[in-house]
């Protein structure tokens, strides 16, 4: 598993992206499905970057399967899909990683959990304080 870890800056997004390709060999993300990997990642990165709190850790792992990527921030609120509409101006983010991952989701997470989709425990979290993380999977084809 890789873990990059990235504060509050203008161009974290952008090294979010760039990070997630070349941690990746090819045969796990093709060049094809590359830019749908990049997407995905600046999206939820920035997202985290404007509406978590400390630092955002991006984690990735990859297998024949494909790629799992997490993004782990410090605000316990979690993500929703919301109904999209031409005069929206927020929540696309999360319409872009539900159309194009595999799957995704999120869960509380505690500092000594990997950052990887577990079954959800209902307990951590309810403070409200707890760190969540936010991940999607890109299949291989």
């Amino acid at each position: 598993m890789e873990r990059l870890t990235l504060e509050q800056h203008l161009a974290a997004a952008a090294m979010a992206r760039h990070w997630v390709c070349e941690h990746c060999p090819e045969q796990h993300l093709p060049a094809a499905r590359r830019w749908i990997a990049e997407l995905l990642t600046s999206e939820l990165v920035q997202n985290a970057l404007d509406h978590g709190r400390g630092p955002v850790t991006l984690s990735l792992t990859h297998d024949d399967d494909g790629i799992l990527v997490g993004i782990t921030d410090g605000d316990g609120g979690v993500p929703r899909l919301k109904e999209q509409t031409p005069a929206a101006t927020e929540g696309r983010g999360i319409a872009l990683v539900d159309a194009l991952a595999t799957a995704w989701g999120s869960y509380p997470s505690d500092e000594g959990r990997d950052g990887w989709p577990q079954p959800l425990d209902e307990s951590l979290g309810a403070d409200g304080g707890s760190l969540k993380t936010v991940w999607f999977h890109l299949a291989t084809h």
